[in-house]
């Protein structure tokens, strides 16, 4: 008691500030273990600063105080037991190992935690035999922080000590054990592991041996490993499937390939993920096997494995499928060419835009998207009429890229359906051609919230400043702009745009003496007419723009095929038509076609000589012909129900299959400068 007072009265002294406490510190000292507890109270009763604390146990420390040292070790709070720490590591070094060890038997957990951190830091792999009479104790906590010692400071005799670990009856220490030895990663190992995965029931400890033979393994190791991807156990096939793609090669495909005629579906999933991490060819014949299983998962990951082996003459193969009679395999046959853009697949993927499954269609439109190539432009934009898929169309467009596709994505932002705009503004934004801005700009006026906000952060990525919506919609005001999205905004010449487009001229033939002989509103029926049976052919073929000229309409087109196609399939609906009227009711026309440069003022219109020539070619006669080598003689010029050509025109479409021209002759061209050779297109 008298001895606590003297302590009391110390710490007292220490608590008093601006003095040398040195001599109060040796004094305290002599009271050890005592002492030092003192001065851990009163730092945990607020009576003195841990600043201060930690300059006074640093001082008191000494060797005959070791233990109490290795006592806050366990301490409650984080800080005594960091510098406690320290002070043992800096003053005593590898001197406090031997003491360590002992203590390690006793001490609470935290406390043995601690010792463990300063062992690992302090002592050399001889302490490891040391440690070695714990591993009998019945303490598990002591046996499991005992292995990983021997574990981490063992050195090379480490896995010696630790083997016979794996043949204890208790599963605990087997699973330490086998949780140490991962840690050592010793090849010596390998043997025992597989010996004890062999035998082993336990699924955590299975993993966790299966864990370190995919660490430390071989392939022998790999064929011991490979069963177990029949286990119940999910996590267990799982560790099978990370080990064998560390260790495994490829001689062990064929068992892999045997294991997968398992009737069990958990087991055809994990082989096909190792055969994918594998990456050899004789696994890709399993894979495409795989791609026809009956279940949706194995499809799913054989065709995920295959795009990611991507090996020789599996594109050939996938193709093969795309001819089966169940959709959920043509579905994986279509998925693997959306994720690997193989030209060779790309006249089959064109077919498959028929296909009677819509998933089908759908991924076939986005495959030949990422191709990249603007030949599947004609064959994408029918699918805009196919109600499950056509949202597609714009994203495949915008993954072509180039100004042909991007024309055609213009059209898209006046669609009806939100969708299909948004996916149109978003392949715009990331073409991030500057010409588009106006298109991108007229968009913040949709009815669509979303729409809205998303040309915003596009206008924001390709001019590097954010804008209002008011402030771009007085812009347009100013600049009396009207945001048409059907026009693709190309050069720009003034306030007008000047498009190169493919320019079509229908004109009612001799609606002029009909009205004379039978009366306007004969005449207006017959136009009527022309109207129902043109437009949805000019829909089907992408017209661009459309205007009545009273007897007939200005067309423009992206391309000159479109035109063509439509000015055939006009006249031959035309002539079906006219089988069933009367002759009065029945109408003629005369079509012509030309291409060049049009200029788009600020209501859409389209002016220029190329538009000029189109309309005075549309109107020529046999009188103003000039015969030519290989032409045509003036009376075998048709006066209706023909298509006339320009030379440019011509030269386009007989590089093409299924059309057919013929020179009619030379002609001059009212207000068009030269003589022009034209050409009639058989439309039979």
């Amino acid at each position: 008691m008298f001895e606590g007072f003297k302590i009391s009265r110390l710490i007292s002294q220490l608590t008093e500030v601006g003095k040398d406490h040195a001599e109060t510190l040796k004094s305290l000292r002599e009271y050890g273990e005592d002492g030092l507890k003192a001065l851990v109270d009163a730092f945990k009763a607020n009576k003195i600063l841990f600043a201060d604390l930690d300059k006074y146990l640093a001082s008191l420390y000494d060797k005959e105080m070791l233990d109490g040292y290795i006592t806050l070790l366990g301490d409650s709070k984080e800080q005594l037991r960091t510098r406690a720490r320290e002070i043992i590591q800096q003053k005593t070094g590898p001197g406090a190992v031997a003491r360590l060890v002992e203590r390690l038997k006793d001490a609470d957990a935290t406390c043995r935690r601690g010792i463990a951190e300063l062992l690992r830091a302090l002592a050399s792999p001889s302490v490891a035999e040391k440690l070695i009479p714990y591993l009998s104790e019945e303490d598990k906590d002591l046996k499991s922080v005992s292995m990983g010692l021997i574990a981490d400071v063992g050195g090379a005799k480490a896995s010696a000590f630790l083997l016979p670990l794996l043949k204890s009856p208790d599963w605990w220490v087997r699973k330490k054990a086998v949780e140490a030895i991962c840690r050592i990663k010793d090849p010596a190992s390998i043997d025992a592991l597989v010996d004890l995965l062999s035998l082993e029931k336990d699924p955590k400890i299975k993993i966790t041996v299966i864990q370190t033979l995919g660490q430390v393994g071989n392939v022998r190791a790999a064929r011991v490993i490979l069963p177990s991807i029949t286990d119940n156990d999910m996590i267990v096939r799982q560790a099978v499937v990370e080990a064998l793609e560390n260790i495994a090669d490829e001689t062990i495909v064929p068992e892999i390939i045997n294991f997968m005629r398992d009737a069990e579906v958990n087991v055809r999933r994990a082989g096909v993920e190792i055969l994918s991490k594998l990456k050899n060819v004789k696994g890709s014949e399993t894979l495409i096997r795989c791609i026809q299983d009956a279940d949706w998962w194995v499809r799913e990951i054989a065709t995920d494995a295959l795009a990611v082996m991507n090996v020789p003459g599996v594109a050939a193969r996938v193709i093969e499928l795309f001819a089966t009679p169940d959709e959920n395999v043509r579905r994986a046959a279509i998925e693997y060419f959306v994720r690997v853009p193989d030209k060779a697949a790309f006249e089959p993927l064109l077919g498959m835009l028929n296909d009677k499954d819509w998933w089908v269609r759908e991924k076939a439109v986005v495959a030949l998207g990422k191709m990249k190539d603007e030949r599947a432009i004609e064959h994408i934009l029918p699918l805009a009429d196919d109600h499950d898929v056509r949202w597609t169309v714009p994203a495949a467009l915008g993954e072509i890229g180039g100004e042909k596709a991007i024309s055609y994505l213009a059209d898209f932002l006046d669609d009806p359906e939100r969708t299909v705009r948004l996916e149109a503004l978003k392949a715009l934004g990331r073409a991030q051609e500057k010409a588009t801005l106006p298109l991108i700009k007229a968009c913040v006026k949709d009815s669509d919230a979303e729409m809205r906000d998303t040309a915003l952060d596009i206008i924001k990525q390709m001019t590097g400043h954010a804008v209002k919506a008011n402030q771009i919609i007085a812009e347009q005001e100013r600049s009396k702009w009207t945001g048409g999205s059907t026009i693709f905004t190309s050069p720009l010449v003034g306030n007008v745009k000047v498009l190169k487009e493919a320019i079509l001229v229908l004109d009612l033939a001799n609606s002029t003496d009909i009205g004379s002989k039978y009366g306007d509103d004969f005449a207006f029926k017959l136009t009527n007419r022309l109207v129902e049976l043109t437009k949805p052919i000019a829909s089907k073929y992408r017209v661009k723009f459309t205007k009545s000229t009273g007897d007939g309409y200005l067309m423009t087109f992206n391309e000159v095929k479109n035109a063509v196609n439509f000015a055939k399939e006009i006249l031959l609906t035309m002539r079906r038509t006219n089988e069933t009227l009367p002759p009065q009711e029945r109408i003629d026309i005369r079509i012509a076609i030309n291409q060049g440069e049009t200029r788009v003022d600020d209501k859409g219109d389209r002016l220029g000589t190329a538009v000029n020539m189109t309309f005075r070619v549309e109107g020529v006669k046999a009188a103003g012909m000039k015969p030519a080598d290989g032409g045509m003689k003036p009376e075998e010029l048709p006066l209706v129900n023909r298509v006339v050509l320009t030379e440019s025109v011509n030269t386009d479409i007989t590089k093409e299959a299924g059309f057919v021209t013929r020179l009619i002759g030379f002609f001059e061209l009212k207000g068009i400068q030269g003589q022009h050779r034209l050409f009639l297109m058989n439309t039979d």
